[in-house]
């Protein structure tokens, strides 16, 4: 057969490639959301009708989509972010029926049987759920999705359609490939599940390591880091086992003639001790999540792309109940970390700090 569009039997190699590269995997994965989930690949005439219905009202009330629109495609629509000024299904709820909803100046168009997004709101619809992607890295991703070439012959498969002046659309021929793999709806549910754990696992690992560096800076030392992890391995005092490796810390840590009785010094090297070894079992979650992102991503990936979104549409190997334990199991992990860190602040850090050293001051060598 000759090999002109975009196939399976051909191309799995190459669409695997695509969906690796996170940021046209979200530009793919949205589109097809858009027409799968949303506008149900416009099989259903009614849900046609009735939003564009809505796009013609001068203006529209939240009693307007209550009317027009079925409550499974609202749903969908607020959880893509079509609704500018709401949130949540629960929010949206919670308003006035007189409520005035924005879609912005720029939303889906439905011409000539093909489901039409600005470039602006497949951004925002990512960056709703996934804050890392830049306008560069997303325009880089349209342009390149635009013109990808084709593995086996000299050919370019375009894998999204630009109309008119920044809208897009998903190839009929890719939509059909992926409609054969199962609920991406889905999959990027659990995604967005695992990035959000792993967001506040970021906010509070960040929290112990600038901590760290206010007890002294070289503590965060990579060589340094390499060090504490062994002493704490080994069950061994850490900052002795500093010393004996020759690390140069500040004067603070000259202890041997500090009255280790004295209240100040207690506190200062419990909290000291505690933010090392926190940060430690940190970076021991920090390996296990990339463990749990491995599903689907990263050097030790298990599953292309594909295949994930096929197993966690039919939760094969039971790999939804598995992802959920994991992150149940790490949560577990972190949360008396992030009770203890929530206890303090940047300034009472500083404080105990600068209140140790005035006590070595009037209390520590030679005085």
């Amino acid at each position: 057969m000759e090999h002109k569009n975009l196939t399976l039997d051909y191309d799995k190699n190459l669409i695997n490639k695509i969906l690796d590269d996170i940021e046209m995997r979200y530009v793919i994965l949205f589109l097809y959301i858009v027409r799968n989930d949303l506008f149900e690949d416009l099989k259903n005439q009614e849900i046609v009708d009735s939003y564009q219905r809505v796009l013609i009202l001068d203006e529209i009330f939240k009693d307007n989509l209550k009317t027009f629109w079925k409550e499974e495609f609202l749903e969908v629509a607020i959880d893509l972010g079509l609704i500018r000024n709401i949130r949540s299904l629960r929010e949206f709820e919670a308003k006035e029926r007189d409520f005035v909803v924005k879609l912005g100046d720029k939303t889906i168009k439905i011409e000539q049987n093909t489901i039409i997004v600005p470039s602006e709101l497949i951004f925002l619809m990512i960056t709703k759920k996934f804050k890392f992607l830049t306008k560069k890295n997303f325009n880089l991703a349209l342009t390149r999705l635009k013109n990808v070439r084709c593995e086996i012959i000299n050919a370019i498969h375009n894998f999204i359609f630009e109309i008119g002046e920044d809208n897009y659309c998903l190839s009929d021929d890719l939509y059909y490939i992926l409609d054969q793999f199962g609920n991406f709806f889905q999959s990027i549910k659990i995604e967005v599940t695992i990035e959000g754990f792993y967001d506040r696992f970021k906010e509070i690992s960040d929290k112990i390591t600038e901590y760290v560096e206010i007890f002294d800076p070289i503590l965060n030392n990579k060589n340094t880091l390499k060090k504490i992890n062994l002493a704490i391995e080994e069950n061994k005092d850490v900052i002795k086992h500093l010393k004996d490796e020759k690390v140069k810390l500040s004067d603070k840590f000259n202890t041997d003639d500090i009255d280790k009785n004295a209240p100040i010094f207690k506190e200062w090297n419990s909290k000291l001790i505690q933010m090392i070894k926190f940060r430690n079992k940190m970076e021991d979650v920090d390996k296990k999540i990339l463990d749990v992102k491995s599903y689907y991503s990263g050097k030790k990936k298990k599953n292309s792309y594909l295949e994930f979104i096929e197993k966690i549409s039919f939760n094969e190997d039971n790999i939804i109940d598995k992802i959920q334990d994991q992150l149940i199991s790490l949560r577990n992990e972190i949360i008396e970390i992030d009770k203890e860190i929530s206890k303090m602040s940047k300034k009472d850090v500083k404080l105990l700090n600068l209140d140790y050293e005035k006590f070595i001051l009037t209390n520590g060598v030679n005085n």
